[in-house]
This record gives structure tokens, sequence and C-alpha cells, in this order.
């Protein structure tokens, strides 16, 4: 066996037992040892394995499936170009905490800086913001293969977006031995039983979900014991991005000292958003990739009640702490009112991305613990009593705003007369039956899409969303419901989102959560994001499966989410339309039947509940014409 091959194995097996399932490949030469192993690997069915072409949107799928399952997630490429079309996805993965694993062959040391070919510096390549190790060329000893397994452990460990580079010496590969005694192969397909057990964990058998890891039953539910202790305990260490520990910092806030606050929870802020808003009393803003857009007290109107035209101004300038969770990127109203002066700001850092600092005097904390209510006051019964119900009036007055707010802009069609279908008189009958026509036909608007879409997804579903107005929309309208919804907010570009969501259809499909593994998982893309990502719709090739997915475009013709922004009343409006809107005519028929997916356009309300629920396809494209022109929502320029 030839040292690189040695070392692709001592390498991969690590991480493999360390708690990688998914690698990503793309076809080169330098990496080919690491390629080799990584087959050798599906065959013994460690680990599932993702062999894509193009660079770029193997790094972005590799980023869906890291967003989904939490586990880390490498890409394996060749030297050269191959590793700086990674660079987009990494960006992403380190602004949003993913922890994306770019494994890239290299050549060796003394090749670099002489012109030989596809050889570049390719450490440090990501620039600083990504953590690099490089290792050298192996030799044919213990220490390389020590080193090689040591960088695989700590690739199964890593909790952010990282960079293994790794060099090899020709000869490259070899015959790849049999790594079946080396690694556990991953966990058969759930059977009935286990389903059944599913609905009642963890039951006194202990945790189902381990019981089909192959751990016996009394193991299991020591185990699930053990896990339910740390749910109850307080936490007081952190994992950083490579598993070293740092003391907690946690701020214990009194609602009774602070009965005026709101809870901000931006993207990946996680159900503990909502937790914190419950427990202190205080309305929630969540967007609607935070994890936490559910919940009594979310207020789904925040943008109307936090800006300048707000009808209730007295619940935005009546506050005096707000506290962030997440990454909020969506709106322009809630940087406003954390850039307010005299307002405390508490920002809760999400270990393994950074810190988001919307001011310099932001407070910055790794977790909130909200204490009883008037726990650290001395006052009588009766004056804690008044204070709450104050507390409880303010609450209560945004819930009230935005609930009026969101019946006004409504896009439900009215209620059916019912009666009159019932009635003995034929024209009754007949204007009800014109009426129910009417609806169905009714053309589609951005509200209605949004809508419907939001409506149609499930807890066991995903949903997807783009950086583009429509996850604006979204984000005005969508009531509370527990789903799990991802987006590239991060840095919030168009690239890779095709990508991105076959990465968390794939995760989610495979993963450990039954319900799940039946579930939809939609993208809600724009036109000019498709086009952007098309290329990402090659999938079924070289035996792999692929993951039920129906991609929603809604088609403006072009970037109108700059329609929104100062330049479109500052530019001139040819100029704005050639370099700023970008229109373009793309058949999106045609792209997805080059690439075997289906299609159906949607042009009705009627078309449009028929296209969501279809079940004939398990991949699908779904174009929604729109118009350009229907009301624009504010946005922060992306």
């Amino acid at each position: 066996m030839s040292a690189a091959l040695a070392a692709a194995v001592e390498l991969l097996v690590a991480a493999v037992n360390g708690g990688v399932r998914d690698i990503v490949v793309c076809p080169g030469s330098r990496s080919q040892a690491l390629a080799l192993v990584a087959a050798e690997l599906e065959r013994v069915r460690a680990v599932r394995l993702h062999v894509r072409v193009d660079e770029r949107g193997a790094a972005f799928f590799a980023l869906g499936l890291a967003r989904e399952s939490g586990r880390p997630v490498p890409v394996i490429t060749t030297s050269g170009t191959a590793v700086a079309n990674l660079h987009p996805a990494m960006l992403e993965a380190h602004h949003s905490g993913v922890p994306l694993i770019a494994l890239t062959g290299d050549r060796p040391k003394e090749l670099i800086g002489t012109g030989a070919n596809q050889t570049t510096v390719q450490s440090g390549i990501f620039g600083p913001l990504i953590n690099t190790t490089t290792l050298g060329a192996p030799d044919d000893d213990e220490l390389s293969l020590a080193l090689a397994a040591g960088a695989g452990k700590e690739l199964a460990s890593a909790r952010t977006a990282w960079h293994l580079n790794v060099a090899y010496r020709e000869p490259l590969s070899g015959i790849v031995p049999d790594l079946s005694g080396r690694v556990e192969a991953l966990a058969s397909p759930v059977s009935p039983e286990l389903e059944a057990a599913e609905a009642a964990w963890p039951g006194k058998g202990g945790d189902a979900r381990i019981l089909g890891r192959g751990i016996g039953t009394e193991l299991a539910a020591q185990i699930t014991a053990t896990i339910e202790q740390h749910k109850t305990a307080p936490a007081k260490l952190r994992a950083s991005a490579h598993d070293s520990v740092t003391p907690l910092e946690i701020a214990e806030l009194d609602p009774a000292d602070w009965p005026v606050g709101i809870v901000i929870a931006g993207d990946g802020a996680g159900p503990s958003a909502e937790r914190i808003a419950r427990q202190g009393g205080w309305p929630l803003v969540a967007e609607v990739s935070s994890g936490a857009r559910f919940g009594r007290n979310l207020v789904v109107a925040y943008r109307q009640l936090l800006g300048e035209a707000s009808t209730v101004p007295g619940l935005r300038d009546g506050l005096e702490l707000a506290i962030v969770l997440g990454h909020p990127t969506l709106s322009r109203e809630v940087t406003a009112l954390l850039k307010r002066p005299g307002l405390r700001v508490i920002v809760v850092d999400r270990p393994g991305a950074p810190s988001f600092k919307p001011t310099k005097t932001a407070e910055h904390v790794d977790d909130v613990k909200v204490l009883a209510f008037g726990a650290t006051r001395l006052g009588a019964s009766d004056e804690m009593f008044q204070l709450r119900r104050e507390a409880g009036r303010m609450l209560a007055g945004w819930l009230d705003a935005s609930r009026a707010l969101v019946l006004e802009q409504g896009s439900d069609a009215p209620a059916p007369d019912i009666e009159a279908s019932r009635s003995r008189d034929f024209r009754d009958r007949a204007r009800f039956g014109q009426q129910e026509l009417a609806v169905s036909r009714e053309p589609v608007n951005r509200h209605m899409l949004v809508d419907a879409l939001w409506r149609h997804t499930w807890p066991h579903d995903r949903l997807v969303v783009a950086a583009s107005r429509l996850i604006r929309d979204l984000d005005s309208r969508a009531p509370g419901k527990r789903l799990r919804v991802h987006a590239n907010r991060g840095l919030a570009g168009i690239d890779g989102t095709i990508a991105t969501a076959l990465g968390v259809a794939d995760a989610s499909q495979h993963g450990d959560e039954l319900s799940s593994r039946a579930g939809m998982t939609r993208l809600l893309v724009g036109d000019l994001a498709f086009v952007h990502d098309a290329s990402s719709l090659l999938v079924m090739q070289g035996g792999e499966d692929a993951p039920r997915l129906q991609i929603v475009v809604g088609n403006d013709g072009g970037g109108t989410i700059f329609d929104g922004l100062e330049v479109a009343d500052t530019a001139d409006a040819t100029a704005f339309e050639r370099v700023m809107r970008t229109g373009r005519e793309v058949n999106i028929e045609a792209i997805a039947d080059a690439f075997g997916w289906g299609y159906r356009r949607a042009t009705t309300r009627s078309q449009l509940e028929e296209a969501l629920t279809d079940q004939t396809s398990p991949r699908i494209v779904i174009e929604v014409p729109l118009d350009a022109e229907q009301g624009q929502t504010d946005v922060d320029t992306e």
C-alpha cells in the first residue's frame, strides 16, 4: 500500500469512527486516495457517499447536509482551482456556524512555487476567517499514520468550518484494503416495531433511536437516563470548534426588573428564543429561519409595529431591553431598534459562529436565564401582582396589535356560502358555483404563494428559502408553526441554493428523526437564484438515489429585490434594469426537463394548490409567474 493510500485510510477511518456519516467527493487526481477510500467506506456501509462533478455545488450540497444533520461533512477535492470553488460555501458555513470541512488534496511542498501543473498555495487559501491545517506528504512510517488519524479525529469533532489540506506524493493510490473490520456499518432501515416504539420515546426500554443503532436495552436505558439528567442540569461548559471548553457567561434576568422587553430571534436562534420569551413574558420577534417562529408570544407583524409608521408607537418606544439570539438579517426595523440609544441589548452568542454585533455597547453572553418574576425583589405581594399584571398588559398589547394587522393582510379567499350551495333555488346554487370558480381562478400573487407554501409544510417536512425578496414576503406573513426552515443567511448570497436544499433534503430523509424520513423538502427560490444554481439539478448519477424535493420558483423576471432599495429611486431606469434587476428570459420548463425533473406551472390559486400536493413526481420544479410590481418590502442591502 502506498504511503498516500495508507494515510488516507487512517484519516477517513478515524473520521467515520468519530461520527462522520456523509462524505462528498469531487473527482480529481491528487485526491484519488481519499476518494477511493471513501468508496470503500460506502461499500461496507459505513458512510453515505455523494459524488458531484462541480466543486461549488458539491460544497453547498455538503453545507446542506451539515446544516440539517448537525454533523461535520467533508467535501473532498483535488488541488488547484477545485479548492477555490469551495470558497463561497466555506464563507457561508463560517458565518452560519456550520461544520463544513474542505478536505483538499495538495502537491508536496517541493512542488509549490515551481510552476508544476495544478499547483498553487492552498494553505490559507480561504483567508483568515477559516482555520486551516496542512499535513505534509506522508512517509511510509508510523508518525505519518498517527498524524493522519489525529486529523481524522479532529475532523469528526469539528463544530465550525475548517480547511484540512493534505499533501500526497506519487504513487497516489493502489488497491484499497477491505475496511469492514475497522468501521461499523450504518444503522439498517428502521423496523416497524422500532417506529412504533418511537411514538412512546423514551419509554421504559430507553431511547428507541439508540436501540436502532444496535445498543442493548439496558445500556440504552442508562444512556437515556443520563441524557435526561443533562437536560435538566444547568450547563457550565460549552464545546468550541474542536471540543476545547470555556466557562459559560450567563445573564440572569428578573422580568420584574425588565417588564418592557423584547426577544429577537434571527437565523439559527433555535427554540431557546421561544423559551426565553415565554418565561420572561416578553413579545417574540422570530424570523422564519430562526427555528423559534412558534409559541404564544410570537409577534408576526413585527415590521409594522417596529417601523416608523407603527400603528401603536408606544409599544416600540417604550422598550427598554432587547435580547437577541441568532443572526437577524431580514428587516431594517430590527436593525434600527437595536441601534436606538438607551436600549439595553443582550446578544446570545452562537458557538462556532461569529458574534453578532449590532452596537459597540451590546452585551455578549452565552445564555440567558430567566428568573421567577420578582425573584430579586423584596416588595409586597400586591406590588408584584400589579407589576406582573402591567407586564401582561404590555405583552397583550403587542399580540393584539399583531393579530389585527395579520387579519388585514390575509390572502385567504372569503368563506364559501354553504347555505347557498344547499339552496333549493338553482340561482343561488349557480351563484355559489360561480363564486367558487372565481376563487379557484384567482391569479397567484406573492402573498398567496408564501401563504400556501407555509400552510402545506408540516413539522416532518423541511423548508429551504433562498436569499431573495420572497423570504421577506414569507417573513412578513407566516403565522406561528414549529417548522425546520433553512436559509443561507450567514452571508445571504444566492449561490448554491438548489445544492443546499438537496443536502438538507437528503440529510432529513435519511436522518435519525423517523417522521422526517417520510417528509417533503420544499425550496422557495426566485428565478435568478434558480438559474444561478441550475447545474445542481443533476442528480441520480452513478447509482445514487436522490431526495424528494419541490422547487417552487417565484418568477418575477429578475432581481426585483432591488426595487425596495434607494437605488431604484435614484438610478436611471434603463441602467437600473440593465445592471441591477438583470432580468433574464429563461425557459424553466426546458431546464427541468433537461435534468430529468418534473415540471408544473401554477398561475391560479387552484393550480398552486394542486402543484404543492402533487405526489406524482418525487422531484419537481413548480414555476409560479409573479407580478414584479406587487407591493415592495423594505430590505437591507445584500
